[in-house]
């Protein structure tokens, strides 16, 4: 993707409702301007970083119609406030479909029964008969705007078997003309290189930190220390911060999921892989939990490294700087590197197939120990009693 000036970017005051990327943005709309909006799109990037957002931006940006403001000045599409770009946000707009693995699936093309709520909340792969159902809307003409959007979140989770890239592909080497699809996976490598091939890739990254502050404020009403707290463990993933503000139990969980993470980080070698045993189980029932959990520990041994060398502006922690300082203190200069490094590389193995279970063990043997002391000096008042202290805990 063709680099853009972030400075010259589209301002998220209009219509635009992604916040950041801005070079995204303006790559979007400028390919809008010019009438050279791809037919196939593939947006990468981490969980909850904006991808979606993006690619509902870019479907009401195509079938935006605005009307005139009071001073007669028509503005820039994406608007945000007609009826396309109103009936795209509250999802119910005829040309534009998001499916991911629970989308209900009405059996028009394959000549099968509709699916119930309990067979789509169930279902943890994209179909073929989500390919083929897409692949019957889009030769239909659009109903009420000027061109269909079909968006695929959670690409990487097509049914493993090929059928549905093989269904896809068809319709990526020959797509109706009024037609925009988009896909939205982690990364490239996640897709076949013949699906890469055919769609106009755009990369997603953290965004900084003060623009999801400023999101919050501006769009989520928070306070400014609430959006600073949220902006701050949001780990530069908007949806992330925002999903937190809506939430009031997700800082509880948090909690304690930090007081977890230093409690095991304080045992022995039996606590250490009662919680290594603990999570493998949990992996088998929900693999992104276990992620979470796993870029929490990354995110307080950053901290614990940023202490340890008195960088303090940027600690994602903030609540818990005083424990993650003794921390720091008592850590050996290498500690905080040797975690980080461990961590991702149990992440690569879980992520490559690895045994959990065995993956996990490693792990635990390979991170440094904080003094036991530090969590017996934790108040039980910072993790909230509230809290069932279940696994559904979210990660910075």
């Amino acid at each position: 993707m063709t680099t853009m000036d972030p400075a010259r970017a589209p301002s998220n005051s209009g219509g635009w409702q992604t916040i950041g990327h801005s070079a995204a943005r303006l790559y979007i709309q400028r390919s809008h301007e010019v009438g050279r909006i791809a037919h196939a799109y593939l947006i990468t990037g981490p969980d909850q970083v904006g991808k979606r957002t993006l690619a509902l931006d870019l479907a009401r940006l195509v079938n935006c119609k605005p009307t005139p403001n009071m001073f007669g000045d028509d503005p820039t599409p994406p608007c945000g406030r007609c009826g396309p770009c109103d009936r795209i946000s509250r999802d119910v707009h005829a040309d534009v479909k998001v499916i991911d693995p629970h989308t209900p699936m009405r059996g028009v093309s394959s000549g099968t029964r509709e699916s119930t709520p309990e067979q789509d909340a169930a279902r943890t792969l994209i179909s073929i008969d989500h390919v083929r159902e897409m692949q019957h809307d889009v030769h239909l003409n659009p109903f009420e705007g000027g061109r269909r959007v079909i968006i695929f979140d959670g690409a990487d989770r097509m049914s493993p078997d090929g059928a549905g890239w093989n269904a896809l592909l068809k319709t990526l080497e020959e797509p109706p003309e009024q037609v925009i699809i988009v896909l939205l996976a982690p990364s490239p490598e996640s897709l076949p290189q013949t699906v890469i091939s055919r769609c106009q890739v755009i990369e997603l990254h953290a965004v900084p930190r003060e623009e999801i502050e400023q999101g919050l404020i501006e769009r989520g009403g928070a306070d400014s220390e609430k959006a600073a707290q949220l902006a701050r463990l949001a780990g530069g993933r908007p949806g992330r911060a925002f999903a937190a503000l809506e939430d009031e139990t997700t800082l509880d969980r948090y909690q304690q999921a930090v007081l977890r993470v230093l409690v095991t980080s304080a045992g022995d070698i039996e606590e250490r892989f009662r919680y290594a045993n603990e999570m493998a189980r949990e992996f088998s029932r929900n693999r992104e939990m276990v992620y979470r959990e796993l870029e929490l520990w990354t995110s307080i041994w950053r901290d614990i490294l940023l202490l340890k060398h008195d960088v303090t502006d940027s600690v994602a922690n903030i609540a818990w700087t005083e424990h993650l300082a003794k921390a720091a203190s008592a850590a050996g200069d290498d500690d905080g590197r040797i975690a980080i490094e461990a961590i991702a590389k149990a992440a690569d193995g879980l992520r490559r197939n690895g045994m959990p279970r065995v993956v996990l063990e490693v792990l635990m043997l390979e991170l440094p120990t904080i003094p036991s002391e530090i969590v017996e000096s934790i108040e039980l008042g910072e993790a909230d009693e509230s809290s069932d202290g279940g696994w559904d805990a979210p990660a910075p």
